[in-house]
């Protein structure tokens, strides 16, 4: 039986992949790197060549991964080609947390793009670059900032409604 160490259980599921058993977070725990190293990879090619262009198709790709759990592009392309090549399992679907996560990467991307297409060639940068570190951690520890930034708010807004439903009226 195969197992994954506590830090990968703890990034996996911060990422809301809880749900998954030690044998299936070991199955997917090198898998699961592939969306964010190609996409990564596509964002600092965009950032390289300052293609607005480039850099609003990688926002289009994160989006996709934002509104369709099955459907992000890159999963897309891994579950029906690359997988079979490598003979890996088929991803799940994306759950919720790193979905807001995408979200975050498509304002980043499109801020880029927008600063790239209209010469703020330093703004395009450091909104690309966000999502190039962001992407190359994600890739290489699996620990997911947009997806702690969604646990974050999603707890305080939890604490909150707890705290105020608690009041007598």
């Amino acid at each position: 039986m195969a197992s994954v160490g506590g830090t990968t259980r703890a990034n996996l599921g911060m990422q809301g992949f809880g749900y998954l058993d030690d044998e299936e977070l070991a199955k997917y725990a090198w898998p699961l790197r592939f969306t964010p190293a190609v996409g990564t990879a596509l964002v600092a090619l965009g950032l390289i060549t300052e293609s607005p262009w480039l850099l609003a198709a990688a926002s289009a790709i994160a989006l996709s991964g934002a509104l369709f759990p099955h459907g992000m592009a890159i999963d897309v392309g891994y579950n029906y080609g690359v997988r079979h090549l490598l003979r890996a399992p088929k991803l799940p679907a994306t759950p919720t947390p790193r979905r807001y996560s995408y979200l975050l990467s498509t304002a980043l991307l499109a801020g880029s793009a927008v600063s790239f297409a209209y010469g703020l060639t330093a703004s395009g940068w450091i909104l690309g670059g966000l999502v190039v570190i962001g992407g190359t951690i994600l890739a290489s520890t699996l620990w997911c900032l947009g997806s702690w930034i969604f646990n974050a708010c999603t707890a305080g807004m939890t604490a909150i409604h707890s705290a105020w439903s608690a009041q007598p009226r």
